[in-house]
């Protein structure tokens, strides 16, 4: 025999990643601790035994919110001149999204 061969899943059910040397695909969704040489692995929280924590729903909605405030900062044509003058005056992040991302996170964190 030349070697094995193993099934790889139609693109739809994908849950890997592309790695490797020579950028291998594997697309076949497996459990947690069957994981083979060159794929990656994803699994599926059990919410029955392990539901939400109230910290990981305030983290949730904390990022709703800050992002439905972006989006809405964004698309605001009143305010774009003025972000991007704000944007290209500092140094500290390289683009306009994430600049104007942690303003709107200062401004959800601070009150």
């Amino acid at each position: 025999m030349a070697g094995t061969i193993e099934y790889i899943a139609p693109v739809e059910n994908a849950s890997g990643k592309i790695f490797g040397k020579k950028s291998q695909f594997v697309a076949v969704k497996r459990s947690w601790g069957h994981r083979r040489k060159g794929c990656s692995v994803t699994g599926q929280r059990n919410l029955k035994d392990h539901p939400y924590t109230s910290a990981e729903t305030a983290t949730k909605s904390a990022f709703a919110a800050v992002s439905a405030a972006v989006r809405a900062r964004l698309a605001d044509a009143s305010q774009q001149a003025a972000d991007q003058a704000a944007f290209r005056a500092q140094t500290k992040y390289d683009t306009l999204y994430r600049y104007i991302w942690n303003d709107e996170w200062t401004k959800y964190k601070k009150p």
